[in-house]
């Protein structure tokens, strides 16, 4: 009697490279051929019960995870943009892509119960504007934010409903993820394992790519306008450009400070509105060199901490009556994947991102009531 299961193979191979597996790896660790698990990934086989339990066991998934029919958000589309180095390997980003896709249909699966308001990332055509500098200070405007520094980029993000998610990348080749798919708001996946100015920098750099890149897409042009985004964003020329003069180590420092951006991106963009002169630029980063600051620069930027995520998933504890367990089988997860994704401990936060979280809650909370 023929006792096979039919798992989705989709999401085979989206749990084997989320543990950043290859087919004869997970082979080996399930004592099975590769030739099976390839027949399984392509959809030729369902697998038997006790098979499904190794797969469950091997890769931390409960076994209702492989079942699920769920369209993979993005998948097949280019709505997945990087600053990253090109060191990173294959294996590396299959593992962090596979991540982002099963984070990305946790989302919209929560989504699915609450309304957390329509998203003001809008997606802007390159070709109707005069570049990124002049979209980046149009989302500026739109969004009403002050004149002079951005105080927190993040909270400035999600009360535009877009979603930071904080993830633990594993490796420092891949700063950031933007992930911008049909009927969802814009998610960022950005690495914690970096400091917070340049966190702050690629947020932005990503942010541009939700705004300018869902239209038209020049390969071989679309990373440096996301740059001159996120320069224009952070920094405004008109704001800037009068404090980019005389620079020093200590000025700079200074300037980060107050900018809340890292040294050498001041550095860049001092160099892009020629307030230095080339050799000037590259007698600094020879300083820097020598100083050690290309790999870790003095005087640290407060980091800032999303809220919406958490307050997606407090609602459903606190107002929807939700237990872990359950959170647990919507999402497919183990309990203990659920407590260390998405209830980190409260020490880390700070009492200004639990003042950002109330905020946010009260807003979900006159949503359902009206």
């Amino acid at each position: 009697m023929n006792n096979e299961k039919r798992v989705n193979p989709e999401m085979v191979i989206l749990a084997r490279e989320s543990r950043g597996l290859t087919q004869p790896e997970l082979a080996a660790r399930m004592s099975t051929s590769q030739g099976w698990l390839s027949r399984v990934e392509a959809g030729l086989r369902g697998v038997q019960p006790e098979q499904l339990q190794k797969l469950s066991e091997v890769l931390n998934y409960p076994s209702e995870f492989f079942a699920q029919n769920d369209t993979i958000v993005g998948l097949g589309v280019p709505s997945l943009y990087h600053r990253k180095l090109q060191s990173v390997g294959v294996k590396e980003l299959r593992r962090i892509h596979a991540q982002i896709y099963i984070r990305s249909m946790h989302i919209k699966r929560l989504l699915k119960g609450i309304d957390v308001g329509d998203s003001r990332i809008q997606p802007l055509n390159l070709e109707d504007y005069n570049g990124p500098k002049e979209i980046a200070q149009l989302v500026r405007a739109s969004w009403k934010l002050p004149r002079g520094p951005i105080q927190n980029l993040v909270s400035s993000i999600e009360e535009a409903r877009g979603i930071v998610v904080p993830l633990d990348f594993n490796t420092r080749k891949v700063d950031a993820v933007s992930h911008c798919a049909p009927g969802m708001p814009p998610m960022f996946f950005v690495n914690i394992l970096n400091p917070a100015d340049r966190l702050r920098f690629t947020l932005c750099h990503e942010l541009g790519h939700a705004v300018m890149h869902q239209y038209t897409v020049d390969k071989d042009l679309i990373e440096d306008q996301a740059d001159s985004f996120a320069a224009e964003f952070l920094m405004p020329q008109k704001d800037i450009l009068p404090q980019l003069v005389d620079l020093s180590i200590e000025k700079l420092s200074i300037l980060k400070q107050y900018w809340k951006v890292s040294m050498a991106a001041l550095l860049v963009r001092a160099r892009d509105l020629k307030t230095i002169t080339p050799r000037k630029y590259t007698e600094f980063w020879m300083l820097f060199g020598k100083a050690g600051y290309r790999l870790h620069e003095p005087l640290e930027i407060p980091p800032e901490y999303p809220s919406l995520q958490k307050a997606i998933i407090e609602t459903y504890i606190e107002e929807m009556g939700y237990k872990v367990s359950e959170i647990a089988k919507l999402l497919c997860l183990t309990e203990n994947d659920v407590k260390a994704i998405y209830q980190p401990e409260q020490s880390v936060a700070k009492k200004e991102n639990q003042i950002a979280i109330k905020e946010v809650e009260d807003f979900l909370k006159e949503q359902r009531s009206g």
